[in-house]
Parts: C-alpha cells; structure tokens; sequence
C-alpha cells in the first residue's frame, strides 16, 4: 500500500462521513439511485497503482467503506450494482471542488468519471442525475 493510495482513500473516507452527515442536502434522485447498492470503485493512482475501494449503501447512506488489493472485491456476495472508475487528477478535482456534487456530473459528462449500473431502473435515474445537474 503506497502513501498516494492511503492518502486518497484517507480522503474518501472523510468523504463519506461529510456525505452521511449531510444526508439532508443529498438529491432524492441520488439517494434512489445509491439506496441499498454495492458500489464498487476503480481508481488509477498518478504513480501507476490502482485503488480499488467499495461503498456498500444502506437507505442511500454509506453503510460501510473499504479498500482491498485486488480488481475484484473479496468480500462481494453478488458483486456490484454501480461501478465507478476513475483517475486520481479526476477524483482530486471533485473533492476539491465547491460543489463536488456537479463537478462529479460534469466529469461523467466529459466521460472522465465512468459510472455504469446495471438495471433498467438506475439507468434511468443515473440518465436523469446527468440531464438535471449538468
């Protein structure tokens, strides 16, 4: 474990804590969207490394947030429903962004944040976060 991937994840994690506690001001759709799913994450570090990292969503809520060493997630029962795959630049741009909520969607937009769902009925609630908050 490098100190770019500790420190990213580090970062994340902080994230997550900011997002449950301001779980009020998260979007309805959001929480639709991310409601009891695992969400699996791929980022590409600046130095080459790979961060592989998990969200595992309870009521729209981070329920928990880990990271693991291997592209496929060791502890999946079924596997994710929303992957998410990124660089480190793209990620470090919507943490630091005043709104990382659109920075996210705009990144999507410009296909630097790849998120892919499975089922009919998150596509078109990711389609519709794409088309409200762009």
């Amino acid at each position: 474990n490098s100190s770019a991937e500790n420190d990213l994840f580090s970062e994340l994690s902080a994230q997550a804590e900011l997002y449950n506690d301001n779980f009020d001001n998260v979007p309805s759709l959001v929480k639709r969207l991310v409601a009891s799913e695992e969400i699996a994450g791929t980022i590409e570090l600046e130095n080459g490394e790979m961060l592989y990292v998990t969200a595992l969503m309870r009521g729209g809520k981070v329920g928990e947030f880990y990271k693991y060493d291997t592209p496929n997630d060791p502890n999946s029962q079924f596997g994710p429903t929303i992957i998410v795959e990124s660089d480190e630049e793209t990620v470090r741009e919507i943490l630091d962004s005043d709104d990382p909520f659109r920075k996210a969607v705009e990144q999507m937009n410009e296909g630097s944040l790849n998120v892919t769902v499975e089922g009919f009925f998150r596509k078109t609630v990711l389609w519709s976060i794409k088309q409200l908050y762009s």
